[in-house]
């Protein structure tokens, strides 16, 4: 017991002597990476609380890149989203456009450039082949990191950090704060993904519950409109001119019946571009007599 004590205090006196080796400039390293990591943590918590507001996917994308250059004072910063990702076609229109400072790249080309996508990717000095391909719509940069955004085993894309200081990313340096801001991003850009997907799936289970209503209405008055011309025929001699009339008539009313019947077939909520920029229910689409645009979901 008593060598116990012995050793106990032994110990707090080596620890003690350790801490009175540290020189004063041994004390200042250690407050200012303190206060380093304390500042690069708010910028994590900054870039949290924009991530988790309540937003749509383009409106997001929209000003990530802004926002993510404000809080670490950054020159460029852009996204570059997977085309191969079907999820990501909600971010952009019919032409293929989407936000300012958003892209996209194919993961194979991604892949050919980086090599690995699962690690933060430094480099102090970027070649005109990679500035280009990762800030195709920027200044060219001094140092760059590109930040692999992966969610729950797949990936969504890249968040492009580029600064005009050589020194700002360099190969080698350590990752972990890095990695970290690619995962919150991924995690607020996979949530906005999925409130979009349930605010369509509710939007399209609506227009087909509407559509199914409008076409049970729609028939009864149709039906009589039938009958009574079949009734109006019927009456008239086969040599009266308003037979002819009422044959064509006849031949129109049965078109629209097979148009309520389309209509009434409608299973899903698919677009296609009308006149001043609008858009209507693609019907062939809709109904599955045709495969869908990629782009006109509405």
């Amino acid at each position: 017991m008593a060598q116990v004590l012995l050793d106990g205090v032994a110990g707090a006196a080596s620890s003690r002597e350790r801490r009175a080796m540290l020189t004063r400039v041994d004390l200042d390293d250690l407050l200012t990476q303190a206060r380093r990591n304390e500042e690069i943590q708010s910028r994590l918590d900054q870039v949290e609380e924009f991530l988790l507001a309540a937003q749509e996917p383009g409106e997001l994308l929209t000003q990530l890149p802004t926002t993510v250059a404000g809080i670490y004072r950054l020159e460029e910063v852009s996204v570059a989203l997977l085309a191969d990702n079907r999820r990501l076609d909600v971010v952009f229109d019919h032409e293929g456009q989407g936000p300012a400072g958003c892209f996209r790249r194919r993961r194979k080309e991604m892949r050919l450039i980086l090599g690995d996508l699962e690690q933060p990717f430094l480099e102090d000095k970027p070649t005109r082949e990679l500035s280009e391909f990762f800030f195709p719509q920027g200044t060219r940069p001094a140092s760059m990191a590109v930040l692999p955004l992966w969610v729950s085993g797949e990936m969504l894309g890249s968040l492009n950090l580029g600064s005009l200081s050589s020194r700002r990313y360099q190969k080698g340096l350590d990752t972990h704060f890095l990695e970290r801001l690619g995962r919150k991003t991924a995690f607020g850009l996979n949530v906005a993904l999925l409130r979009e997907q349930a605010r369509r799936m509710e939007q399209r289970q609506a227009v087909v519950e509407t559509v199914g209503a409008a076409c049970h209405e729609l028939a009864q008055p149709l039906t009589a409109l039938v009958l009574g011309l079949e009734k109006l025929r019927r009456s008239l001699g086969e040599e009266e001119p308003l037979q002819k009339d009422i044959g064509e008539l006849m031949a129109q009313v049965e078109r629209l019946g097979g148009m309520i019947q389309q209509i009434g077939q409608v299973n899903d909520y698919v677009t296609r571009p009308y006149a001043q920029g609008l858009r209507i229910v693609d019907l062939n689409a809709a109904g599955g007599a045709t495969e869908p645009d990629a782009g006109g979901r509405g």
